[in-house]
């Protein structure tokens, strides 16, 4: 069955990562190049880490770009991306963005 599935496809499947969600987000924001940059470079920080395997691909995508409209200090662009990203089920947008924060700024949160 497997292999009927791949044949329908062209063998043209993938695992869905943060990347694939990424462009998305970044489009939903109009990002511009800088935050752009930012927010791939939060990307790969994002895939060596293991604490960020429990969420989404596309809550981490969120997030990164989230955090790096903030960091380039243009705060009204992710206001789509919350707008969009909580149309999904999930709502853990919030924890995984404070995960990353701990993380990229090497700071414990209690």
């Amino acid at each position: 069955m497997e292999w009927l599935v791949m044949d329908v496809l062209n063998f043209q499947c993938f695992l869905p990562t943060i990347y694939n969600f990424l462009w998305f987000y970044l489009k939903a924001a109009k990002a511009d190049a800088d935050v752009e940059k930012r927010a791939k470079y939060l990307a790969v920080l994002a895939l060596s880490d293991h604490e960020q395997l429990r969420y989404w691909p596309s809550t981490v995508a969120a997030g990164v770009v989230i955090m790096a409209s903030m960091d380039s200090n243009q705060h009204g662009l992710y206001h789509q991306v919350i707008e969009i990203h909580m149309r999904t089920k999930d709502n853990d947008l919030p924890e995984c963005m404070k995960v990353r924060l701990v993380i990229h700024n090497g700071i414990v949160l209690l």
